[in-house]
């Protein structure tokens, strides 16, 4: 079953199934959360890195392919699963990701291929959204412990040639680690405001039937079907 906003909200304040972080909020959409582009990214056949020297802006060449980091490491449970889909708006530019899944139990970063099929060079800034990821409760659990990739695919990234900062980056334990990911999820600003959100949207509707007109409202409501059963009978 494919996991709504609502579905991956809750899931995320269990924290479960499902840890993401950084969490950004505003990216959990319809039916998808979005992921952002990190300021790890290298064009795959000549292996080298395209980010600017700024590290703000990623340049993918014409008719080129290029190997983007996620900012986001993702945790999911055995009773997770997912696929990666190319956002329409880069879609309409020319731009397509090479979809691929998320499997059960996958811990760390995302490194996504997308592709330039236009003549032009295109830039994705670092920090916008370009690639959207699809949750699935899985009709049975997956089996316990079995893993096929390592956490953040460092036996991809270690074929590209890496700055310093690339290697500081990829080497932090927080995100190569599923225990790394869901606390410092909790600690962030983003999971407290969802946790708290959610507490007010239940203080709001309880509040919302105490209050006597409502309760007045709903009680004649129920009393006159009663009235109408025993009319009834």
């Amino acid at each position: 079953m494919l996991l709504s906003n609502n579905d991956i909200k809750r899931e995320l304040i269990k924290a479960k199934n499902i840890s993401i972080h950084p969490l950004m909020v505003e990216n959990i959409k319809g039916s998808s959360i979005n992921l952002t582009a990190s300021a790890h990214a290298w064009e795959i056949t000549e292996r080298k890195s395209v980010i600017s020297d700024d590290k703000k802006k990623i340049t993918i060449e014409g008719n080129t392919t290029v190997a983007i980091f996620t900012q986001e490491a993702v945790w999911v449970s055995r009773r997770i699963g997912g696929t990666y889909h190319p956002r329409v708006s880069l879609v309409a530019k020319g731009l397509s990701n090479i979809s691929t899944t998320l499997d059960p139990q996958w811990y760390g970063l995302s490194l996504v291929t997308v592709s330039n099929t236009t003549d032009k060079d295109i830039v994705i800034r670092v920090g916008d959204a370009f690639v959207s990821v699809m949750l699935h409760y899985l009709n049975s659990p997956a089996t316990k412990g079995i893993i096929d990739n390592q956490a953040s695919r460092p036996d991809l990234y270690s074929k590209f040639t890496l700055t310093d900062e690339d290697e500081e980056f990829l080497s932090q334990q927080w995100h190569r680690n599923y225990h790394g990911i869901v606390q410092n999820m909790k600690k962030s600003e983003s999971y407290l405001y969802l946790v708290k959100d959610k507490t007010k949207f239940r203080r709001d509707i309880s509040a919302f039937f105490a209050h006597p007109l409502v309760a007045g409202i709903i009680g004649g409501v129920i009393a006159g079907i009663g009235i109408f059963v025993l009319g009834m009978n």
